[in-house]
């Protein structure tokens, strides 16, 4: 690969274009990878619904199927993502934000498995047992597979996803982007933004927004105290920085008066 500093514009957009069309194919034979196992998943995951599901279209139970290995190609094509995108931004990066970079790997994937784990465990039953209340003898349940894999999936995913919020705010801290000061002048704005977030993330009914919107406002708390940790860090390193500078200054200039 040529060089990061020798490199034209348009050598960079050949670089990002090949790099995507590596993404988009290995997500692509993922998904043709997991498909046949789509079956078992939706068995696993169909488990707590105790009277089944129904089929209403014939093409249903296929559509199904190519939900879940779709969801799950998202999921096997994380580390690709990642290491495709950080090969990409590296060159440009210093040394300092290299490795904020490298820190931040191991706490993205355990983030995205812990929310992803907490909304399947912990988010979906809640919510699934709250609707069924409402049924009764005049309403009973009659969901169909489709309805319930996009149920599903629209709470898990989401939920993975806001769950990388501390690492996000840590890299931008530690980059110094962001400041604790910053993100406490802006937390009410950043309470809407995460409910409307939380709309459009999740189905369409205020239990599962609110389900998502209040965990990540605890998860926007956390980050401001590890926003604070890490800045203090960072100040403490730059004032170092700058007094070793400054006593490299006075050494030369201490030599430069001496040789006069």
């Amino acid at each position: 690969m040529v060089a990061a500093k020798e490199m034209t514009y348009l050598d960079h957009i050949a670089e990002l274009r090949r790099r995507l069309i590596t993404v988009v194919v290995t997500f692509v034979l993922a998904m043709v990878a997991t498909f046949p196992f789509a079956g078992d998943i939706i068995d696993y995951l169909t488990a707590p619904v105790k009277d089944g599901l129904v089929v209403l279209r014939p093409a249903e139970a296929f559509y199904a199927h190519l939900q879940v290995s779709l969801a799950v190609a998202v999921v096997v094509n994380i580390p690709v993502l990642l290491y495709q995108l950080l090969a990409f931004i590296f060159p440009g990066l210093t040394p300092s934000e290299k490795r904020w970079v490298w820190l931040s790997i191991p706490p993205v994937i355990l983030l995205f498995v812990g929310g992803v784990l907490f909304a399947w465990f912990t988010v979906v039953p809640i919510i699934y047992r709250f609707f069924m209340g409402f049924t009764s003898e005049a309403l009973q349940p009659f969901i169909s597979v489709g309805n319930y894999i996009s149920f599903v999936s629209g709470i898990v995913l989401p939920f993975g996803i806001v769950f990388e919020l501390p690492v996000v705010i840590a890299l931008l801290t530690g980059m110094g982007l962001v400041t604790p000061s910053f993100l406490l002048r802006y937390r009410k704005y950043a309470v809407l933004i995460i409910f409307v977030m939380a709309a459009f993330l999740t189905p369409p009914d205020v239990v599962s927004q609110g389900f998502l919107a209040l965990p990540l406002i605890g998860l926007f708390e956390a980050s401001i105290g590890v926003s604070k940790v890490i800045h203090r860090r960072r100040q403490r390193a730059l004032a170092r920085l700058e007094a070793e500078l400054a006593a490299e200054e006075a050494a030369v200039e201490g030599a430069s008066g001496t040789g006069r």
